[in-house]
């Protein structure tokens, strides 16, 4: 991993308030995101029913978009900006997950 700026610790501290407060097909949806950075809205929809049995991908994303941690392109979702800075230097789901469980 990267060392991080004050900002994207200041960043990562945010998104952990976020993600602590989220239901568990929430987290699922997240996860995904995460680990793909950008996906088409089929593929979204199909992973997220079959792989984790998310009964309504498409409203949980819209949830998702309400509180900041999913956007909304042409015919994909994507991690904000904000987070996909964390992405590139963090790298998997597992790592932001140990990294936020470190944080003070």
């Amino acid at each position: 991993m990267k060392k991080l700026t004050r900002d994207e610790i200041n960043d990562l501290y945010r998104l952990r308030d976020l993600i602590s407060n989220l239901r568990t097909e929430e987290l699922y949806v997240f996860m995904y995101v995460w680990d793909n950075i950008s996906v088409g809205e089929i593929v979204f929809e199909r992973d997220l029913s079959r792989i984790y049995h998310v009964k309504k991908p498409i409203l949980v994303a819209v949830e998702m978009r309400e509180k900041g941690l999913l956007e909304r392109g042409e015919g994909c979702y994507n991690l904000p900006r904000w987070i996909r800075r964390l992405r590139m230097k963090i790298g998997r789901f597992e790592e932001l997950r140990a990294l936020l469980d470190r944080l003070p």
